[in-house]
Formats: C-alpha cells, sequence, structure tokens
C-alpha cells in the first residue's frame, strides 16, 4: 500500500480517471462520506469527490501540467489571476 498524498498534490483517482488535488482523509467529517475515503478537489474547483486511497495515486508530470495550466486558465477566464 503506498502512503497517502499530501493535502495540495494533485492526484489521478484510477477508478474514474478525473484529476484534481488532495484535500484529505474523509473520516465522516462530510456528511454522507464513508470514513477512510481520500476527498479530491477538481481542478476546476466545484464539489469534492471520495476515492478509495488504493485508487488513488500521483498525477503524472504531463497530467499535472496541464490540469494547472487549466486551473490557471480558469482564474484568469474569471478575473483572479
Amino acid at each position: 500500500m503506498q502512503p497517502l498524498p499530501e493535502v495540495g498534490d494533485l492526484v489521478r483517482d484510477t477508478a474514474t480517471g478525473r484529476v484534481g488535488f488532495y484535500v484529505g482523509n474523509a473520516s465522516g467529517s462530510v456528511p454522507g462520506s464513508i470514513s477512510g475515503r481520500c476527498l479530491i478537489r477538481p481542478v476546476h474547483g466545484g464539489a469534492e469527490w471520495e476515492a478509495e486511497p488504493a485508487d488513488v495515486q500521483p498525477a503524472t508530470p504531463l497530467r499535472e501540467l496541464r490540469a494547472r495550466a487549466a486551473e490557471i486558465n480558469a482564474r484568469s477566464r474569471r478575473g483572479l489571476s
């Protein structure tokens, strides 16, 4: 079993193929969450989703570059620079 990522790390949920930022462990702190699952925030913001720890892997450098560029572009469009 691999260690959990650090908060803010870009990760890939292999079960869904989605990429997002690791927020932390659900630990039952979110209503309806299942204890022990990972919380991941989408790159463009929005509702977090939960993933099994075994399905969470660090994003590859290429995926990370694409995700960070997309986040910067989205902020620019919203005027947040």
